[in-house]
């Protein structure tokens, strides 16, 4: 009696570890690569553009600004050996003045320009987020991982959805 239970109870548990090795097969895997699918999006070019045209005025100021200086110290090198103390004096703290205005307006602007490409990107990483898991709920995947984060993976079991998130998210 005691011979015929541990060969079920041995059976039993056979059969529990071939189902969950199973299981294990089934699992569904897919990858997706962001740096692909970023540069890939319609929508990246978009803000980029919108980004673009929303400083360039603030951008076109500073660059004015830097030719300026340059300008302004090109003629300090070639100009210095006829100057007086007085002019060099004057053209130095002029020089130093340029260059305190347009680092008091350059460091915002880019503040402004990073928190702006925050926000737009932020908008785009909802929307692969939401595709990602929309493509995985209709290809029936059990995980979904990023190609970055992945040390190896086998192309023959893992399936490569960065091209259906980029079609996806550039529907939107």
């Amino acid at each position: 009696m005691k011979k015929i239970f541990k060969t079920s109870a041995m059976g039993i548990l056979a059969a529990l570890l071939m189902g969950n090795s199973i299981n294990a097969f089934a699992h569904k895997v897919g990858i997706v690569d962001m740096q692909t699918v970023y540069s890939q999006l319609p929508q990246m070019a978009k803000i980029e553009q919108a980004l673009k045209s929303e400083f360039s005025e603030r951008r076109q100021e500073l660059e004015k600004l830097q030719g300026d200086i340059r300008f302004e110290a090109e003629k300090f090198k070639r100009e210095s050996a006829t100057m007086s103390e007085e002019q060099k004096t004057q053209l130095r703290e002029k020089i130093q003045g340029m260059q305190k205005s347009l680092a008091e307006k350059g460091r915002p602007l880019e503040q402004e320009i990073k928190q702006r490409q925050n926000q737009e990107l932020a908008k785009v990483q909802k929307m692969i987020l939401d595709a990602i898991e929309n493509v995985a709920k209709k290809g029936k995947f059990d995980e979904v991982r990023l190609k970055e984060t992945t040390i190896y993976f086998n192309p023959d079991k893992v399936s490569d959805l960065s091209d259906d998130i980029v079609e996806a998210v550039s529907k939107k």
